[in-house]
């Protein structure tokens, strides 16, 4: 099952237009591959017109939350936190003004207690940013 803009907004913890991702293009045990639309000067994120580089780390995040929301079959977001980011190159300063966004994630490690990913997010133009990210997972409600 791939998942469109209303059910990726179930599956993290942003809404609106912090969800920044519009469409699940491939996943399966190991990876996830996410898209969205090009960024544009109103983006949540941008400054000054322009999406700094450094914001392709919670597009990454959201395209995990979304890729363990799926192994986990859950209808909503598991409480979790980013909590390390890890060997992030920016390859440019910020997202491209054309082109849509692709967001890939590899889960190198999961555990009870968290996840560990590897991501590269880009655009048809070019790369923007590649790395590792840690997330902690919470406790879940009472």
């Amino acid at each position: 099952m791939m998942a469109d803009r209303a059910h990726i907004e179930r599956l993290v913890p942003h809404a609106g237009a912090m969800c920044l991702l519009d469409a699940v293009a491939q996943w399966d045990a190991a990876q996830i591959t996410c898209t969205s639309a090009e960024p544009g000067s109103s983006h949540p994120l941008a400054r000054d017109g322009v999406v700094p580089s450094i914001a392709a780390a919670e597009y990454a995040a959201q395209a995990t939350a979304v890729h363990g929301a799926l192994l986990d079959g859950a209808g909503q977001p598991r409480a979790g936190l980013l909590v390390k980011l890890m060997d992030v190159d920016l390859h440019s300063a910020c997202f491209p003004s054309r082109g849509g966004v692709t967001v890939n994630a590899t889960l190198l490690s999961r555990s009870s207690g968290g996840c560990l990913y590897a991501f590269e997010v880009g655009s048809a133009a070019r790369p923007i940013a590649s790395g590792r990210l840690i997330v902690a997972f919470g406790s879940p409600a009472a």
